[in-house]
């Protein structure tokens, strides 16, 4: 979806400079290197070419159900989402990078956090609660176009068109970032020191903290969708922002503060050179 796109790109960019961080130290730069060459290309190759597909082929879906045809969307709306695609994966990747560069390892990792955080939360609440309903419905199905309170459901949508469509670009799309993030993960090991079986072995642990990563964030969102509806619905339209606080202000104290769980992990399997 083109809104939540922009949110997912700044995550992969975090990813990518955060997988080479180790080598991003060394070389002490952030743009006059192969690995963010690989990131313009992995963005136009791969990425956005699989969000013009989406759009031509459902643009009600791809679009939260804000247009329901092609015809309807405004050109200039379109490229800005385009070139927004581009531009905060580039944005991320060149925060993360400062950050490497500067010595705060963790809170460059924490970007790719936030990134998918705020990526899943507006794929389930949206901007009005409604953000799964709008997700799980493909009027190429229904044959209706979408209105409050419709959804498939989970089984229901997940033979869909467009449930179909996204299997298919799965591989094309997380295959890439799961290999490249070993290989990367492994060379900064090498390069400071480790022996290959050791630094493979980290690098594995790398790519499972990433996986482990992106799904705590999907539970975090989720938690935080629900308390956003549930305290908005008692307080009123800023209760949305309550819940949402209560439940990263928990995350913070319970698995994200310095010394934490998340913390400890962070540096342990990444640690900084």
């Amino acid at each position: 979806m083109l809104q939540v796109d922009l949110l997912w790109v700044y995550a992969i960019g975090a990813m990518f400079a955060t997988a080479a961080g180790k080598q991003l130290k060394k070389l002490e730069s952030t743009f006059g290197n192969i690995y963010f060459a690989l990131l313009l290309l992995y963005l136009s190759a791969i990425f956005v070419p699989e969000a013009i597909w989406l759009l031509w082929s459902f643009p009600h879906w791809e679009t939260m159900h804000v247009w329901s045809s092609l015809e309807e969307i405004p050109t200039m709306y379109v490229t800005f989402f385009m070139a927004g695609d581009i531009l905060l994966a580039v944005f991320g990747y060149w925060i993360v990078s400062r950050l490497i560069l500067s010595g705060r390892d963790y809170a460059a990792h924490l970007q790719w956090f936030a990134g998918y955080f705020a990526f899943f939360f507006v794929l389930i609440y949206g901007w009005d609660g409604t953000g799964w309903q709008r997700f799980t419905w493909d009027p190429t199905v229904t044959g209706s176009l979408w209105e409050p309170g419709k959804t498939m459901g989970i089984i229901g949508f997940a033979t869909s068109n467009v449930a179909l469509t996204l299997y298919a670009m799965a591989i094309p799309t997380i295959l890439p970032m799961l290999v490249g993030g070993y290989r990367w993960l492994k060379e900064g090991n090498v390069l400071y020191g480790m022996d290959e079986r050791e630094a493979s072995s980290l690098a594995l642990k790398g790519v499972g903290v990433y996986v482990v990563g992106v799904f705590v964030s999907l539970i975090l969102s989720g938690l935080a969708a629900a308390a956003a509806i549930y305290v908005s619905n008692l307080i009123g339209f800023l209760g949305s922002a309550v819940g949402v606080a209560a439940i990263l202000l928990l995350a913070y104290l319970v698995a994200f503060r310095e010394g934490g769980v998340v913390h400890s992990m962070i540096l342990k399997t990444f640690g900084p050179a």
